[in-house]
Parts: C-alpha cells; sequence; structure tokens
C-alpha cells in the first residue's frame, strides 16, 4: 500500500471551488504508476518489452467534493488479478483524514504493438495472486448505452490529450462526458458516483462523439464513440 499527499491548487478547481473530477484521475493514475513502480511492475518493467499498462474499469464513490488550498490524501493498494484484470483499489481522505472516498479499478497488460490483451501471470510469473472476490469494493456491473440523446457534443482528440502510450489518457474522457452536461448542471451538482468502462484506444485527431441519457433526474448514461459508431468509453454518472 502506498499513501500520497496531493495539494489542491487553484487552476485544479472549477468556478465553485471544487477539485474537477479529471483532476482527481491524474491523481489516482500517479499514486497507482508510482505504487506499480515501487512493487516491480511498473512502466519502468515493461518498457523494453513493448508492453503497457491499459485502465479498464472505474467504480468510484464520493462522500463530498474537495476545495482549493486543501490537501487531498490517497491510498493505493494492489489486490491481485480478477481473471485477467489486476485490481487497485484507493481509498480518498480529506486534511483532516476524513475518509470522503473510495474507488476500485481494473487494469490489463497489452502489446503496444499488436494491442493484444496479455495475460499479467505470463509476464511477470508467479508475481500476482487471485483475488478475494469477498473483499471486492465492486463486481463492475455493465453499464448500458443510453437509449436516446439527451444531450451530445463532439470532441477532437489534441496532441495534449494524449498520454505515454501515445492514446488519450484515461482522465480525458469524464472531462468530455461532462462538458455534454448543460452548464446549470455542472455549476449545482457534483459527482457522487461514477462507473467508467473503457472499451477502446483514442488516438491523436480522431473524433469523439459523446451522447448522453438522463435516465432520471442528476442519473446519467453516457456513451462516447468514433465517427464509425464504435464504442470507446461508457460511463454511469450519479450526481448529487
Amino acid at each position: 500500500m502506498l499513501k500520497k499527499d496531493y495539494e489542491i491548487r487553484f487552476y485544479e478547481v472549477d468556478c465553485n471551488n471544487r477539485l474537477k473530477e479529471t483532476v482527481l484521475l491524474n491523481f489516482m493514475q500517479d499514486i497507482a504508476s508510482v505504487d506499480a513502480e515501487n512493487l516491480g511492475f511498473g512502466y519502468s518493467a515493461i518498457k523494453e518489452r513493448n508492453i503497457g499498462w491499459f485502465l479498464t474499469k472505474y467504480h468510484i464513490k464520493l462522500n463530498k467534493s474537495l476545495i482549493n488550498g486543501g490537501l487531498i490524501k490517497i491510498k493505493s493498494e494492489s489486490k491481485g488479478l480478477l481473471k485477467i484484470n489486476f485490481i487497485r483499489d484507493f481509498e480518498i481522505f480529506d486534511s483532516n483524514d476524513e475518509k470522503i472516498g473510495e474507488a476500485t479499478s481494473a487494469w490489463i497488460l497489452a502489446d503496444l504493438s499488436t494491442g493484444g490483451v496479455l495475460k499479467a501471470e505470463d509476464v511477470f510469473p508467479g508475481r500476482f495472486e487471485p483475488v478475494d472476490r469477498t473483499k471486492l469494493l465492486s463486481m463492475f456491473p455493465k453499464i448500458p448505452t443510453p437509449s436516446v440523446n439527451t444531450y451530445t457534443k463532439e470532441f477532437i482528440a489534441s496532441y495534449y490529450d494524449t498520454d505515454i502510450n501515445s492514446h488519450v489518457n484515461n482522465a480525458i474522457y469524464i472531462g468530455w462526458a461532462n462538458e455534454a452536461l448543460p452548464l446549470e448542471v455542472l455549476q449545482n451538482t457534483r459527482v457522487e458516483e461514477l462507473e467508467i468502462q473503457y472499451k477502446q484506444q483514442v488516438k491523436y485527431g480522431e473524433k469523439v462523439i459523446v451522447n448522453v441519457e438522463e435516465t432520471s433526474p442528476s442519473n446519467y448514461l453516457i456513451s462516447l464513440s468514433k465517427e464509425d459508431g464504435n464504442i470507446v468509453c461508457l460511463i454511469r454518472e450519479k450526481r448529487i
């Protein structure tokens, strides 16, 4: 387990002085990367083998918002393998050590040349144990695609959206998704629960179409698709 503190700066908050979801996901990716490095299965252990870690799923629950000038404390722990998925959990605390959120995530290893999924036990023999299913924070239930489009918006992936694997960084997707919501929703509500399932990579210059269905007040199903209709990400978001 690793614990890291992150200072929340003015450029990381929205107009209500609340930490942006994209920043929180970047914090979580940072601590996950550092912990993986410390444990010997991070970027430096796989870069010469042309292999990469890819995030496939998130399930995040937040009890309250974090604000500018505050401190966020995140704990992250590797939990083992669930089939081909590597499970990593997070706990989120404010500056007073009050637990304000938790999350779980699923990751896979893939060949960067072919995109083929690799078994973690083949890449790191004897390194991972099966996850204890009784202690899973989520089984990552299937997210349905929107049946109607309450809101829609289009984006083009820019160079600054991409990461070390030359595809759009995982935090960008929730930014695109929430940009499709009306301004009054973003200003007057916050995320309470967030489920994200990543289906395909998006690369520089590709168009992404966001479709949002408001299934009930403050509850949304969101799909992000390429121009050919292939879904790249599905999101279920609950706001309060």
